[in-house]
């Protein structure tokens, strides 16, 4: 285990507690439509006046709107504030605007929506803002289709939840409780599904996991009570196979696949696992994908390297399946998830989960089983927003609109974490804005701080998806753009917010020069910023009082040592603290349990009635006492004798002392 780095700033070192306040949060930027612009037409401007006006722009008519006088402009290769400042000089135009979009209210009035950092993390749970899978923005642009059906195999739902009831398919051509298979698809009343455990049609749920799980998927949304899912419009059908007890057998499983694909579900989420590898599992998940399904997997909670220690199905190598691990409220993997660089395919929130749960109740769960729905529900809604696509091309889209994160790196195939919005957008061809400002600050011996003003995704609107931060200890310039060193940069913020960073791994006393450039969530690039320079400074120079530490300590004891720290150099300090090296010694009486008025059987060494001291000189003792004995004339011998006896001599310290042994004062 490392501890955190410390830094020292020349002199003495000095710590100091600091408080911060925040500001209040501010409100999003009106989402505008990239490539679009409205124009009002002064009454005076003729019909050549405005082609060479939209000429000047690149231009060409979209709508028009003639009772006002304007009309929408599609532009080419020129950014929305761009045409609009070029359109505000025309002498024949009366005002220029951006074409927002417009949509519902993309944050549900749900009564614990707030606690369901997954899909809006605000750090409201002391995380890392940021860390969800933009649902919210996903929802500015979609929220479901209420005719998409979702196969939840697992322990059954509970149907009857207000939260989920709506959501819940029924059979359109089954009559409940007749005892008879009106739809002639093989299972007598499945009206909400199927129960493999017990071989009926009714798959309530009698313990709590699959009905967790659908509420992640499709609980009801903006319906002013509990949790929202990633779907507020979908359908979930309930395929139980695991008991009460939560376990269940692969035929069950097996016959749970094949059920999804007689009353074709488009996906089947499948938070369960274990198990050696099963041929007819996998030749079933096939099918089911030959169907058009697809099957989303739990990649398990055993901590391994599911590359080395397969877990199934999720390990299965099979096309269809996405295999997903879990996140925790700052992106980082969980110790319990498993994961694999080419058996783990991405990660989604999976830590304190928020979810229904039978009873009309709501509780809190952990694992890749919570994470598994995530991704579930963005696999249902990319479906719903693009019906015509194929199961592998959702595949596609949901992983290529990862997150990347570092904790995930060499983690799973994506290296990131689940992306609603990503996986819905609609691509578009204008890049970010430039970034104008970049400087540097507080230059340390390694370390340069940087310094600019966010911009958008689309000109200077909304929020970038990455940053490409590079030094170089020469000029950059976008033909050499990507040929300097590239650091890891922060997460953007939203357009017109300062960014802060800290650039890293830099040499001593070096003058570096620094440029960025802003990417969306399709990869266009925004042009290069200003370059920015500054000097690193020289090497620290250190003092440590004392240069070591080491205490001898017995079980429960502690002690306290002081170590000083100087840096007389030009430079910062960097340093970590070093988890000690401990050894263990064996007590000399080991520990032996005994019950009451058992006997100790451990003999120790003999113990000798004598005694010893080392004699250096006594011949101040030779008189004393009258007859006593003769001084031993050599320095630092020992001598030692039986007690009690006749007086002996011994001098061990200065003064000389002279003791009789009948004192018994060795």
């Amino acid at each position: 285990m490392h501890s955190p780095r410390r830094r020292i700033v020349p002199a003495l070192a000095l710590f100091v507690l600091s408080l911060f306040a925040t500001s209040a949060l501010a409100a999003p930027p009106p989402r505008v439509i990239p490539g679009q612009v409205i124009v009002k037409w002064k009454k005076t401007a003729s019909r050549a006046a405005k082609a060479a006006a939209r000429s000047t722009v690149h231009g060409s008519l979209k709508r028009e709107f003639r009772f006002i006088g304007a009309e929408v402009q599609r532009l080419q290769g020129m950014t929305t504030e761009q045409a609009i400042a070029a359109l505000k000089k025309n002498p024949n135009v009366e005002y220029a605007e951006p074409n927002y979009e417009i949509h519902i209210d993309v944050i549900p009035n749900d009564t614990r929506f707030s606690e369901l950092y997954g899909m809006r993390n605000t750090g409201q749970t002391g995380g890392t803002a940021g860390a969800d899978i933009r649902a919210t923005q996903a929802w500015d642009l979609f929220t479901g289709d209420p005719n998409l059906k979702v196969g939840v195999i697992d322990t059954g739902v509970d149907y009857n939840h207000p939260d989920l009831a709506q959501n819940v398919w029924t059979n359109p051509g089954e009559i409940p409780g007749n005892n008879i298979d009106d739809d002639n698809n093989g299972y007598i009343d499945d009206v909400h599904g199927y129960d493999f455990v017990n071989n009926d049609g009714d798959p309530f749920d009698d313990n709590g996991h699959g009905t967790h799980c659908s509420g992640t998927i499709a609980g009801v949304g903006n319906n002013n009570l509990g949790v929202a899912g990633v779907n507020w419009n979908a359908k979930i059908v309930g395929i139980k196979f695991l008991s009460s007890g939560g376990s269940g057998s692969t035929e069950g499983a097996i016959a749970s696949v094949q059920y999804a694909i007689a009353v074709g579900v488009r996906l089947t989420s499948n938070s369960w696992g274990g198990g050696g590898f099963s041929q007819a599992l996998l030749d079933a998940i096939n099918a089911a994908g030959a169907a058009g399904q697809l099957f989303v997997a739990a990649a398990g909670n055993s901590g391994v390297n599911t590359d080395v220690s397969p877990q199934y199905p999720a390990a299965y190598n099979s096309p269809y399946i996405i295999s997903v691990a879990a996140t925790d409220h700052n992106d980082n993997l969980p110790s319990f998830s498993n994961f694999g660089a080419t058996t783990v395919d991405i990660g989604a929130p999976g830590v304190n989960i928020l979810s229904t749960f039978p009873g009309n109740r709501y509780e809190v769960l952990s694992g890749t089983s919570m994470a598994t729905p995530h991704v579930s529900g963005v696999a249902a809604l990319t479906w719903g927003r693009f019906p015509l696509i194929s199961n592998l091309q959702v595949k596609t889209l949901i992983l290529n609109a990862a997150d990347r994160k570092a904790s995930l790196a060499g983690r799973c195939v994506t290296g990131g974490r689940l992306n609603a919005f990503m996986s819905i957008a609609e691509p578009d061809d204008t890049p970010p804005g430039a970034i104008s400002d970049l400087s540097t600050e507080n230059p340390g011996s390694n370390t340069m701080g940087l310094r600019w003003t966010a911009t958008g995704d689309d000109g200077s609107t909304g929020r970038a998806s990455r940053y490409e931060i590079r030094y170089s200890t020469s000029p950059i310039t976008e033909t050499n753009f990507a040929l300097a060193t590239l650091l890891p940069g922060p997460d953007p913020k939203t357009a017109g917010t300062m960014e802060i960073f800290e650039a890293s791994g830099l040499a001593f006393s070096t003058s570096y020069s620094f440029a960025i450039k802003a990417f969306d969530e399709f990869s266009n690039a925004g042009p290069i910023s200003n370059n920015a320079s500054g000097m690193t400074l020289g090497a620290p120079d250190i003092t440590a009082t004392p240069t070591s530490f080491s205490a001898e300590l017995l079980t429960g004891a502690t002690e306290t040592q002081t170590l000083t720290l100087r840096n007389d150099g030009l430079g910062t300090l960097d340093f970590s603290i070093p988890t000690p090296n401990l050894s263990f010694g064996t007590p000399a009486n080991p520990y032996q349990p005994l019950q009451k008025d058992e006997a100790d059987t451990r003999v120790g060494p003999p113990v000798v009635d004598s005694t010893s001291c080392a004699v250096t000189n006594c011949s101040a003792c030779s008189a004393w006492p009258p007859g006593g004995p003769t001084p031993l004339p050599v320095a630092q011998q020992s001598y030692s004798h039986p007690l009690p006896t006749r007086p002996q001599c011994c001098c061990a310290t200065r003064p000389i002392v002279c003791v009789s042994s009948a004192a018994r004062g060795w």
